[in-house]
């Protein structure tokens, strides 16, 4: 069983933004993707993860570090790999690069919810190959922020109604939706002066298809929230 996963990728005329760089969902979209194939060939996908531990897996946070932006028709490298588990925590890492110079740095954590109560689930109650050996190093993406802004009237963006688009097969809404609508705050003017170094997000709880979710830009002067 490898304690990695890559794939080689080039930068897609669909994937792009107005600046011709990868655009940050499609970023997300592709470690969620490997994530995917990773966990098959770890026997720890969620068709196997819900029938030997009737549970789930959900990410709760991420935290993209940028050097530098992928371009239209450039050749990258993803790779990602799972770094620690404990408590209800696991941890897992992706980099993207590109002729060996590492464009974008990510760390997550994840954790898997029992079918029926949606509760999180103790890593020892789950299948998953703990004696697996783990790779000790990680995408140097630093620790996460813990932010809680407050939010007023004058903050508020816009509505969105979660739609068909935005459910996963999990049946709640997926998480590169969320990515969206927080792009989607920012208008196209905005979006050619944006020079994004990091990105976070954290997922607390789950919403659903007909979910009215209401999307707030606090504007600061090292960046937006």
């Amino acid at each position: 069983m490898n304690n990695e996963y890559k794939i080689n990728h080039t930068v897609k005329y669909s994937e792009v933004d107005s600046n011709y760089n990868m655009r940050l969902d499609h970023i997300v979209s592709y470690f969620q993707d490997i994530t995917g194939l990773h966990s098959f060939e770890m026997e720890i996908d969620n068709e196997t993860m819900l029938k030997l531990s009737n549970a789930f897996w959900v990410v709760t946070k991420m935290k993209l570090i940028f050097h530098r932006f992928p371009r239209f028709q450039e050749n990258i490298v993803i790779e990602t790999w799972p770094t620690t588990f404990k408590g209800v925590r696991f941890g897992r890492d992706y980099v993207i690069y590109s002729k060996e110079n590492v464009l974008i740095s990510c760390r997550s954590e994840w954790c898997t919810l029992d079918f029926d109560s949606k509760r999180p689930r103790r890593v020892e109650s789950v299948h998953y190959p703990h004696s697996m050996p783990h790779r000790l190093d990680n995408s140097n993406s630093g620790e996460f922020y813990n932010v809680k802004e407050e939010i007023n009237d004058k903050d508020y963006s816009h509505t969105h109604k979660v739609l068909l688009t935005d459910i996963d097969a999990n049946n709640h809404t997926n998480n590169i939706a969320y990515i969206r609508m927080a792009l989607d705050s920012f208008s196209l003017e905005e979006s050619k002066e944006m020079n994004v170094k990091e990105f976070q997000i954290s997922y607390l709880n789950q919403s659903f298809y007909d979910d009215e979710i209401k999307i707030y830009k606090k504007k600061k002067k090292n960046g937006n929230n």
